[in-house]
């Protein structure tokens, strides 16, 4: 198989994947990113944001609302992160000595910091988009709730750049997310291929585990990283000012609202990602 066939075909797998995987864990992505963002007299507890949310806005649209976006995202991310780790490892299979473990590692960084500048805008209009309904209660401000408007409305305020605000800390989270992600799935693999070592692939569930565990590796390694980001982009603000929201509404603890459920989601959802890559790359 040639490089570009390779390439072509992670793009393709990782964006189904990363599509079906975004699916599952929008409903809690939204509850993460309100618990982030709002005020915790607001939403107390993650169940009083869940309970209020459906409430007040039905499961569609408060749930769902601005799924399009990150669905595309997703898709996208997926893409980039799959033929990025793949073609760094490759590369450095050609012209390192590095062992297996610091490849995996270093690839890992590589396609997170790729993924990041897909992200940043996508998950811009996607935290607008989750706590629009919010903002539309208590504000006069004109709020939009579709993608495109939403969209519109940033190049207009901001120019283009203005997409890409938050990308710095973005950048970091995903490195090291990347790296995190990568590296957990695969040496969890390989413990777990090493219960039966008379065969020469993992099971099923040994794929959806792996998977699973670097999920919630992930979202509990960078979430502090990711809270910052999100204040950023609905607060149009830089990472000082995000730092200084948070401490001033909700204290250290601020920095991890919202982990419980992320952690909950991370797992079906980052299962789901890994199995249908490996499943897909299998069957062509």
């Amino acid at each position: 198989m040639s490089e570009l066939e390779s390439a072509l075909k992670d793009i393709a797998y990782g964006s189904i994947a990363g599509a079906i995987g975004k699916v599952i864990e929008y409903p809690f992505d939204t509850v993460k990113v309100r618990l982030q963002t709002q005020p915790a007299h607001l939403f107390p507890t993650t169940w009083s944001c869940i309970h209020s949310t459906y409430v007040n806005e039905g499961i569609w649209k408060g749930f769902y609302q601005g799924i399009a976006s990150p669905l595309f995202g997703a898709a996208l991310e997926n893409a980039v992160l799959f033929v990025s780790f793949n073609q760094c490892t490759n590369f450095l299979n050609t012209y390192t000595s590095l062992n297996s473990l610091m490849k995996t590692v270093v690839s890992g960084a590589f396609a997170g910091a790729c993924a990041s500048f897909v992200l940043t805008p996508v998950e811009l209009i996607k935290c607008k988009l989750q706590v629009s309904n919010i903002s539309n209660s208590s504000s006069a401000t004109l709020r939009h709730t579709e993608v495109w408007p939403t969209v519109k409305s940033v190049i207009r305020e901001r120019g283009i750049l203005g997409l890409w605000q938050g990308q710095f800390s973005t950048l970091i989270r995903e490195c090291i997310g990347g790296a995190v992600w990568f590296t957990t799935y695969e040496v969890m693999k390989l413990k777990l291929l090493a219960l039966h070592p008379l065969e020469q692939e993992n099971k099923t569930w040994e794929l959806l585990a792996a998977g699973a565990t670097a999920g919630v590796a992930f979202n509990a390694s960078i979430f502090p990283a990711d809270t910052v980001k999100s204040v950023c982009q609905t607060e149009h603000t830089n990472i000082v000012n995000a730092l200084k929201i948070i401490l001033r509404n909700h204290g250290f603890n601020g920095f991890y609202r919202g982990l419980g459920i992320t952690l909950i989601r991370a797992a079906p959802a980052n299962a789901t990602v890994f199995y249908t890559y490996e499943t897909l790359k299998k069957l062509f």
